[in-house]
């Protein structure tokens, strides 16, 4: 034993040497052994969500994540949207090369329709967006593009910012049995419109040329998004740090310049729109009787038909019967003012008529 002891006790530099090479083999070893375990993607566990029908469901504001595994992976992201509220859309690659695209589905529909909207890209490929797709399903879609495969996570976060007073549509000063509460009911229902911060809903108070445009595109259920540019000089123009309505980065412009592309309206000239002007009863029903045409729910009526008023002047007259002729003033409890500037309760009743038609009641 007393020779075996000596035999196996350093005994100079050559031995201490050997033993420093020993160890740097077996580093080596275990660093490749490592970078050979990273190497390998990891489980991604939201699989399988390689499809719209099988898509990982989002909460609203609340951040998801994800990796793309393999090559030809695709990671299916939903987010339901109960309105016509703003969609906001942060996607951070945490790879380079990650491609994030942007679907729709209609309420009712089955078709999954790419959204074009318009993405403020950041320096690492990441981006954020928004837009206003009306009631349906949101899909984001997460692709690999030209990267390599990696465990590198993504992440995604969508946000919808709903317009209406929480779907009561219950405003202490619109009760039930009142003249427009029924269409005030519905529309906030729809998140069409909403009340005042003290919860009610002013239905007498007078309504903007711009803040009609932006009810009458949320009723139609039209995209918006910050691509669609204004044409109207007089219109502010919405920017970070400029923001009208910090709650709506949409508003007024990218509304206005969907209701003009639309035909909805023409403003006052090729490039003004008075958006600050009160909208009167006429030119609530004519760009309501537009919007129509344009969804294809209303359309001439016969020479012979005659409305229940009187000829008030073209060119709003002419759609009024129109409007009138598909039942659009059917329990209109008035006034009959077509020049003065429209309430919020007469818009509402308008646009409730319309949308009910665009739903076949």
């Amino acid at each position: 034993m007393g020779n075996m002891s000596r035999c196996m006790r350093p005994s100079g530099p050559a031995t201490l040497i050997a033993v420093a090479a020993l160890l740097a083999v077996i580093g080596f070893a275990a660093l490749v052994a490592s970078s050979v375990a990273l190497a390998v993607p990891l489980p991604d566990y939201n699989e399988p969500n390689d499809s719209f029908e099988t898509g990982t469901a989002l909460e609203s504001g609340v951040t998801g994540y994800g990796a793309v595994t393999s090559q030809g992976d695709k990671d299916y992201f939903y987010l339901d949207v109960p309105g016509s509220g703003a969609v906001s859309v942060k996607f951070v690659p945490g790879v380079p090369g990650r491609l994030c695209d942007l679907f729709f589905q209609a309420q009712g529909s089955t078709a999954k329709s790419p959204l074009t909207w318009a993405k403020l890209f950041d320096d690492e490929g990441g981006f954020r967006s928004v837009g206003s797709p009306g009631p349906g399903r949101f899909f984001a879609v997460v692709a690999l593009g030209g990267a390599e495969v990696s465990t590198g996570a993504y992440t995604i976060t969508v946000t919808y910012t709903g317009g209406g007073s929480g779907g009561s549509g219950a405003f202490p000063d619109v009760p039930a049995g009142s003249a427009f509460y029924p269409a005030i009911t519905y529309l906030a229902e729809q998140e069409v419109v909403s009340g005042y911060k003290d919860g009610r809903f002013g239905p007498l108070d007078l309504v903007k040329r711009q803040q009609f445009a932006k009810m009458i595109v949320r009723a139609c259920g039209y995209p918006v998004t910050i691509s669609d540019e204004c044409r109207f000089v007089d219109v502010q123009t919405s920017y970070p740090g400029f923001y009208l309505d910090p709650n709506d980065v949409l508003y007024p412009d990218h509304y206005i310049a969907v209701a003009a592309r639309h035909k909805i309206t023409v403003g006052k000239t090729d490039y003004t729109f008075d958006p600050y002007g009160s909208i009167t009863m006429a030119q609530v029903v004519t760009m309501v009787v537009r919007a129509g045409e344009d969804l294809g729910v209303y359309d001439s009526p016969p020479r012979s038909y005659i409305p229940p008023f009187g000829d008030f002047g073209d060119p709003h007259y002419s759609y009024a019967r129109e409007g009138a002729a598909h039942g659009l003033f059917i329990g209109y409890p008035g006034p009959w003012d077509w020049y003065s500037p429209a309430t919020r309760g007469q818009c509402a009743f308008f646009l409730w008529k319309l949308m009910l038609a665009l739903a076949g009641a």
